[in-house]
């Protein structure tokens, strides 16, 4: 079975305790840890969306967050013109899915038309500015730049029950976007980021294939986007901007790009330490400018841990077998 397949039984088995232990903490958390925990699950797949695109695909979207807080308005306007129920949600989750594949398709139709990789991610940027300009300026259902507050279905207004709802979310994503990598369809994704001439002349029709890249990142962003306008209850332009789209390239680059989970242990690690830092206003002024420390940390990141921390570890992983296998090669001798 594909979906098991290069994961042993010791890997296996430290996922197992994993999702027993993440079954068991909300219940001795405080509420603020719940809701952290909550975001950090939500974001997780958010970033492995732009994964898909940077880590396997090797397309640089600087426009990404228009998926994701398009997701977030078209729940919170839903909720707020309709009504807020079940029945509302899936809808949201269906216009979502059908908005970001067609947007993603359009977005990829633009940019896929040549001018290299720089003036692909300056018309991404683009095309994000346009979509929160527009948000920012559609007051009469926007709200604008105040941002749309709204209600959310009953079943999602326990902080407790919500954060099973967003592990359930992170848990079904995992599954599907692995299932994509691991498909002929992810494999071509990755020879087109390792050698993009290459895949062309074995005969692979590379546009095509980045378009379908860029369509699945887009709805995974969507749906991530709804459960984020879910999980705060509000929706506004930042949510369009390009500090969110360099939150998952942060995350990305933390826990590893092209390795999917490390999206999820990058988006553990900014959270916490953004919490952490937002704690300390308290103590000096400075930790309100947060965003100088993830600057540094970024440059950390870029020159001396590029592999991210899951890379770090199948590093050490690969190097551990190496040796093993060294010396069981002299044993032989």
């Amino acid at each position: 079975m594909k979906l098991l397949k290069n994961i042993d039984k010791k890997t296996f088995i430290a996922i197992g305790v994993l999702l027993v232990v993440l079954s068991i903490v909300p219940h001795l958390a405080k509420l603020s840890t719940i809701t952290l925990m909550s975001r950090i699950f939500i974001l997780a797949v958010y970033a492995m969306s732009y994964d898909i695109l940077r880590g396997y695909t090797g397309f640089i979207n600087l426009g990404h967050a228009l998926f994701f807080g398009s997701g977030a308005y078209i729940g919170g306007i839903l909720f707020t013109k309709i009504d807020n129920t079940m029945g509302v949600f899936v809808l949201a989750v269906i216009i979502t899915v059908i908005y970001c594949s067609l947007a993603a398709y359009i977005m990829g139709k633009i940019v896929l038309r040549g001018g290299g990789v720089i003036a692909a991610a300056m018309i991404t940027l683009a095309l994000g500015e346009i979509a929160r300009n527009t948000a920012e300026r559609w007051r009469s259902v926007t709200m604008g730049a105040d941002g749309l507050p709204f209600k959310i279905p009953d079943i999602f207004r326990d902080r407790l029950g919500f954060y099973y709802y967003a592990l359930i979310f992170l848990i079904i994503m995992t599954i599907i976007l692995r299932q994509f990598i691991l498909s002929p369809t992810g494999r071509v994704l990755m020879a087109i980021r390792e050698n993009e001439q290459r895949a062309t002349f074995l005969g692979y029709n590379t546009s095509k294939y980045k378009l379908i890249g860029l369509q699945v990142a887009g709805i995974t962003s969507g749906l991530s986007g709804v459960m984020f306008g879910i999980l705060n209850r509000f929706a506004n332009t930042d949510l369009l901007s390009v500090q969110q789209t360099l939150n998952a390239l942060l995350i990305t680059l933390v826990g590893g790009t092209g390795t999917l989970y490390g999206a999820i242990v990058g988006s553990a690690f900014v959270n916490t330490v953004q919490n952490y830092l937002l704690d300390l206003r308290s103590v000096h002024p400075i930790f309100e400018r947060w965003l100088l420390f993830f600057g540094a940390m970024y440059v950390v990141v870029v020159l001396f841990m590029p592999e991210g921390f899951v890379g770090l570890w199948n590093k050490y992983l690969k190097d551990r077998r190496t040796k093993k296998n060294s010396r069981v090669f002299e044993k032989g001798l």
